[in-house]
């Protein structure tokens, strides 16, 4: 099975879910080339992905968008009530999670993580220091350990990690692919969401 026929095999989730309060606006509705921000992500996950799932808050507003919607149960669980909603949603047993403002995901990396996963129930790569919970691919196997960590007020989504067996992507590996890491570009404030959109005019 190529690459590409792998991803074809996973959903990817998208979570659309946060506050925004640091960004001042809705991040998921930035204009970006043209479009709002979560519709140049979806564009880009659609031609990878047979099944894209779009996690939001209870009442968050969302232009019309051509995938599966689902809503978080209760608000402000964080990305790990996203990543239990949205995996609790899928058709497929993996999926690849990735948040609403990265727009410069990466087709080749994110199929390299979805053939790192292996028997393992996560994969998740390693950047700067960090790792990057909301650009890893997990099992439905993990859905039962999401349930707790929200039961139990655990919102950070590396707690997950210890519990199961993840496979770590170093830091080594992804610069084969993504040599300087645009994948994991995240726009949480107004001057990061500047920069982003004169990285994307220049690339």
């Amino acid at each position: 099975m190529s690459p590409g026929e792998l991803v074809r095999n996973v959903s990817a989730i998208v979570l659309v879910g946060g506050k925004s309060s640091r960004m001042g606006r809705p991040k998921s509705l930035l204009p970006f080339d043209g479009e709002p921000l979560i519709a140049h992500i979806l564009r880009k996950l659609k031609n990878e992905f047979a099944e894209v799932i779009v996690v939001a808050a209870p009442d968050q507003e969302l232009p019309p968008l051509p995938v599966k919607l689902i809503r978080d149960e209760l608000p402000f669980q964080g990305p790990v009530g996203g990543m239990y909603y949205g995996l609790q949603a899928t058709s497929a047993e993996i999926g690849f999670v990735t948040s609403c403002d990265a727009p410069f995901l990466n087709a080749r990396l994110i199929e390299s993580i979805v053939a790192a996963l292996g028997d393992a129930d996560v994969a998740v790569p390693f950047w700067e220091g960090r790792l990057q919970p909301l650009h890893a691919a997990y099992r439905r196997t993990v859905i039962s350990y999401l349930k707790q960590q929200l039961d139990d007020g655990v919102l950070r989504p590396t707690s997950l990690y210890e519990k199961v067996t993840t496979r770590i992507i170093s830091e080594q590996e992804v610069r084969q692919i993504d040599p300087e890491g645009l994948s994991f570009i995240n726009l949480n404030t107004p001057d990061e969401y500047q920069r982003a959109l004169r990285r994307w005019r220049m690339r």
